[in-house]
């Protein structure tokens, strides 16, 4: 009940991001046809039973989630990816030889990522040991039972993407970093909820294929252009907040990649 200065610096951002949210449906609403976007699905959307679509505040609502829950999930597993990249330079020899195969010196551009398997294992690969979701929650609409366990309705089911990727049981040598196993043929042997950095069931992340894209073309991009190894000395911690990110940040040392040359060429850290 005690107003403080950090109270007030939240409510102000959270009027600006309002009034950019804001802006961008009063815009859309009066185009006179649909845009093909993820707006537009969201604006085309109605309610099976009453046939009604969203109100501004629930539009709003899932804008803002997508603005905030998709930028800082991606940013920490391309954070974790770089990471365990830099320890493993036989990782790292492959990916960049997949870079050169198909692009050459050109840009990634979206068509190139059904090309980019073995770029996206070794974000599949990172985001298994380091999930940026790394825990979550389910509430029971009814009683229930798991493996003879009650769970009464009302409980709060904890799921942890953290534990279950690193389960012995579950995968092998699962301390190890191994994009491998993220090959499809490999993966198909994985039971289904073994895998779930986002989510599974009817509740998965929305955001999931996007994200992959993303990551994969911003990977492929830096990757072409630039090695980045750990600063020396620096001990990296895991730090589960809302995600997980590396306590204390992750202080780099950039190297820039000449064309036509396997030399590289060190750069201040970052």
């Amino acid at each position: 009940w005690l107003p403080r200065p950090q109270e007030r610096r939240i409510a102000g951002a959270a009027a600006a991001l309002d009034e950019i949210i804001y802006g961008i449906l009063e815009e859309r609403r009066r185009e006179p046809a649909p845009r093909d976007d993820l707006l537009g699905l969201l604006l085309a959307a109605r309610d099976e039973e009453t046939g009604e679509g969203m109100g501004d505040r629930e539009l709003r609502d899932q804008i803002a989630t997508i603005f905030t829950a998709g930028h800082e999930t991606t940013a920490n597993a391309l954070a974790w990816t770089w990471y365990l990249v830099s320890l493993h330079p036989a990782v790292e020899e492959r990916l960049r030889a997949e870079l050169e195969g198909v692009l050459s010196a050109r840009p990634p551009r979206y068509d190139d990522v059904p090309q980019l398997g073995y770029t996206r294992m070794v974000i599949e690969e990172a985001m298994r040991l380091y999930p940026p979701a790394h825990t979550m929650s389910r509430e029971a609409l009814a009683d229930d039972e798991i493996e003879g366990h009650a769970v009464p309705k009302g409980s709060s089911v904890v799921i942890s993407p953290w534990l279950i990727h690193r389960h012995e049981k579950l995968w092998e040598r699962p301390l190890v970093f191994d994009p491998e196993r993220m090959a499809p043929e490999r993966l198909a042997r994985v039971p289904r909820y073994a895998y779930i950095p986002f989510g599974g069931g009817p509740r998965i992340c929305i955001g999931a294929g996007f994200a992959m894209q993303e990551a994969i073309l911003i990977v492929a991009a830096v990757a072409q252009r630039f090695r980045l190894e750990l600063a020396p000395g620096h001990e990296v911690e895991p730090l589960g907040l809302i995600t997980l990110r590396p306590k204390g940040g992750l202080p780099m040392r950039l190297s820039s990649r000449t064309p036509h040359s396997a030399r590289w060429h060190t750069a201040p850290s970052l």
